[in-house]
């Protein structure tokens, strides 16, 4: 009677680890369908291009050669590392559904436009934003005094 029991109970501890195992394992692979899902967003909307790009105007900051290959090396493992922390962010706002809407709207005529001219429209922005927040401080310092 002793043995049943034994057997039993490691029986119990045996299924327990096998459906605490697959737990786990399920949720890492939803993670990686989530992480892959934004990657592709990402691509879609023309994030990646825009990290790619920031990357080498950083190059040229650190004197860096862009054709280096430990530099591309770096520049592949930087992008996995930011996207593997905005995984949680992206969650917080978007589902997997989301996301693959999004990246159908991205493939779109309208949405290859979108993501064609976003870098550019950041950039002129930048510009303008720059100036107008000096604009805003003249006029601060006016009030001060």
């Amino acid at each position: 009677m002793f043995y049943i029991r034994k057997k039993n109970y490691n029986m119990k501890k045996s299924i327990f680890t096998l459906i605490f195992l697959f737990s786990i394992n399920l949720g890492f692979s939803q993670d990686d369908n989530y992480k892959s899902l934004l990657t592709d967003f990402l691509n879609a909307q023309g994030n990646i291009q825009t990290f790619d790009s920031t990357f080498n105007q950083m190059a040229d900051m650190f004197g860096v050669s862009v054709d280096d290959e430990k530099f591309n090396e770096l520049k592949t493992e930087m992008v996995a590392s930011l996207i593997e922390k905005m995984v949680p962010v992206y969650k917080n706002h978007f589902s997997e559904t989301d996301l693959k809407e999004a990246i159908l709207m991205f493939g779109s005529p309208i949405g290859k436009k979108i993501s064609e001219k976003a870098p550019i429209i950041a950039q002129e922005s930048m510009k303008v934003s720059m100036e107008w927040g000096m604009e805003i401080g003249q006029k601060m310092q006016g009030l001060i005094k």
